[in-house]
């Protein structure tokens, strides 16, 4: 399955009530839950209790800054990380699905990926998207 032609698969490697908050909620969102051992464009792990110390006290440096992203392609991204398509976003933002597909390939050379599953994962790392339970 290409990423563009469908929603975006989560792997869920949570167990116990928070496993269940986070398959409810990837359901919720119309992600496809893949089955373990299959690929997976998102992975949702154990939160950790406290960070260890030396990623508490670490800067983290940004590959690019929030600021980089235009609103629009901040807006698409949104779209994105709940598993959207072209044409889907092109009709609720009334835009040609060309447009969107312009602003994607912006969005891939800022966050320096090529793939839609990629971006998402490179912009919930960078905080410029949630994937909220």
């Amino acid at each position: 399955m290409r990423l563009g032609s469908g929603p975006l698969k989560v792997r869920i490697d949570v167990e116990g009530p928070e496993g269940e908050l986070l398959l409810a909620r990837a359901e919720k969102e119309g992600l496809v839950v893949a089955c373990p051992g299959e690929a997976a464009d998102l992975l949702a792990g154990p939160c950790a209790e406290s960070p260890p110390k030396a990623v508490a006290s670490a800067t983290p440096t940004l590959r690019v800054p929030p600021a980089a992203l235009s609103r629009r392609e901040l807006e698409i991204m949104d779209y994105l990380v709940d598993g959207w398509s072209n044409a889907e976003i092109a009709s609720v933002l009334g835009i040609g699905q060309r447009t969107v597909r312009f602003h994607l390939e912006g969005i891939f050379g800022k966050l320096g990926v090529s793939r839609r599953g990629e971006a998402v994962r490179e912009a919930l790392r960078l905080g410029l998207v949630r994937f909220e339970v």
